[in-house]
Parts: structure tokens; sequence; C-alpha cells
């Protein structure tokens, strides 16, 4: 049997914003990269509670 680790709610979320303020800073375009930030935490978030219910 495998363990699962839980992991806190909105925590893929804030990983994806916290990597698309870096990369933005990096790359002096903030304002695209912020929104794709929110956009790759979202879908980690949402592919992770698909992979949950389906077991």
């Amino acid at each position: 049997m495998r363990k699962t680790r839980k992991i806190i709610p909105g925590a893929r979320l804030a990983f994806g914003i916290i990597l698309g303020c870096i990369v933005g800073y990096l790359t002096s375009n903030t304002k695209v990269w912020f929104i794709l930030g929110i956009a790759i935490g979202a879908a980690l978030e949402y592919g992770n509670k698909k992979a949950t219910t389906k077991q």
C-alpha cells in the first residue's frame, strides 16, 4: 500500500504564484508571468484534486 503525503490546500497554487513572480522578475515581465504563475498553480491544484478523487 502506498502512503500519500498530505499537502496543505493551496500550497501548489502558492508555489505557482511564487514561481511566476521569480521568472517575471528575472525576465522583466512580471505582469505576464504573475498571471501565468496563477494559471500553473491552479492547474497543479486541479490535477492533484482530480488524481486523489480517482484513486
